[in-house]
């Protein structure tokens, strides 16, 4: 049997070392049409035997950091054959294109009996979890035959850093909201000295660095921030954590946090309900309720008359501060205004003004009133009321018809 037979009968012999590494089985192919060899007389022969190996220069790697995997080559081969190891290869997949390499190096060295080579590559992942990769050895006998191998190796990266969530609470869009920012320190060891800070292009946040003497180990610390401005969509913040180890090592990292901000399904409003006028002399009180419809507390409620051609506010309390109304919730409300001509019907513009979830919300609400007609007496000033009706899910007095419309504007 020539050498150039037995070479066909490589035998690779690959090993993993270092936490992290999980060796396969061996997968040696000719890259030409190279005739297959008798396994039972490779075995009774002596051939050219080259042992392939891994080693890991880290005890596991981290996410986002370099780290080196050194592949061994030998040839253990008691005669005078050898080999040239053309290149070496780390892939992400076992037989794919050039677009999958990680790392690649060229170390275009012979090896004759007893020789080794170390060749180290270094690479990173920035994805934690397992990883396949592929080591692809190529060499080339001193025949001028070629050949390959292939062998998987699983790398699990890890993140030595705490972890970080972040929650939105429901808002309206340009209001004020919190983001609620966790950290968990994933090891066993405390971690002291800790700094969070949090930025945005696209939204301001107040006060936005906090400090934790302390972060005990598996414990997890929940950080509050206040965000306005377009507070709407998907949010791009960066958080950059400061920190010390249990062994006194200063370390930092930079995370890229994409909360989606939510809007209120039933935020607060305020109807005007159970409304009634009385008329006393040119003066029209009308009295009802500011009735809170939605499923969030509204704030600095205000019921006041404005003026048109037939009615002016009154000369007192033409303007009532109701001030808060809890959700699902009602306050009563007074207010004057006062006739300004003979007409037999007029409309009273009613503006409700309130706060929902710091934007304030502006509404005008028209109360059309039939005047009733009365024969001049001595008692004409006295008080005359007429019953409402509900029309446009407001209960109004007399003959009435609600149109209003909202304005929304920047909170206090």
């Amino acid at each position: 049997m020539t050498k150039t037979q037995l070479f066909t009968c490589l035998v690779v012999l690959l090993s993993a070392v270092g936490t992290g590494i999980v060796p396969h089985a061996v997968n040696a192919t000719p890259t030409d049409d190279a005739a297959a060899v008798d396994a039972p007389a490779a075995q009774t022969a002596a051939p050219t035997l080259v042992t392939v190996r891994t080693e890991l220069n880290e005890t596991q790697p981290e996410v986002g950091s370099n780290f080196t995997l050194t592949t061994h080559v030998e040839n253990v081969d008691d005669g005078e054959g050898n080999v040239f190891v053309e290149s070496v290869e780390i892939r992400r997949t076992p037989d794919g294109d050039g677009d999958d390499v990680v790392a690649e190096d060229t170390p275009r060295k012979r090896l004759w009996s007893g020789d080794k080579l170390q060749n180290r590559q270094s690479l990173k992942l920035d994805e934690t979890g397992d990883h396949s990769l592929y080591v692809r050895v190529e060499f080339r006998h001193e025949n001028g035959e070629n050949y390959e191998v292939v062998q998987p190796v699983d790398i699990t990266v890890f993140d030595p850093h705490p972890l970080m969530a972040v929650e939105a609470e429901s808002t309206l869009p340009g209001s004020r909201t919190t983001l609620n920012v966790s950290l968990t320190n994933g090891v066993r060891e405390p971690i002291r000295n800790v700094e969070l800070q949090v930025r945005s292009d696209g939204v301001s946040v107040k006060d936005n660095r906090r400090n934790v003497a302390q972060l005990k180990g598996t414990a997890t610390e929940t950080f509050s921030f206040e965000v306005s401005g377009e507070t709407s969509g998907t949010v791009n913040l960066t958080a950059d954590l400061e920190y010390t180890t249990a062994n006194g090592t200063h370390r930092s990292v930079t995370r890229t946090l994409t909360p989606t901000l939510t809007e209120l399904s039933n935020p607060g409003a305020v109807n005007l309900t159970g409304i009634s006028v009385s008329k006393r002399g040119q003066t029209l009180q009308v009295t009802g309720s500011a009735s809170n419809v939605g499923t969030t507390d509204v704030l600095s409620v205000v019921v006041s008359v404005q003026s048109n051609p037939n009615v002016v506010p009154g000369q007192s309390t033409a303007e009532y501060f109701v001030g808060e109304i809890p959700s699902s919730d009602f306050s009563s409300f007074k207010v004057q205004a006062n006739l300004d001509s003979n007409a037999s019907t007029v409309t009273v513009p009613l503006r409700v003004s309130y706060i929902v979830d710091d934007v304030r919300r502006v509404r005008t609400v028209s109360l059309t009133y039939d005047v009733p007609r009365t024969a001049p007496t001595k008692s004409s000033d006295s008080d005359s009321s007429l019953p409402l009706t509900a029309i446009g899910g407001v209960a109004l007095v007399g003959v009435v018809a609600l149109v209003g419309g909202w304005r929304w504007f920047g909170g206090d």
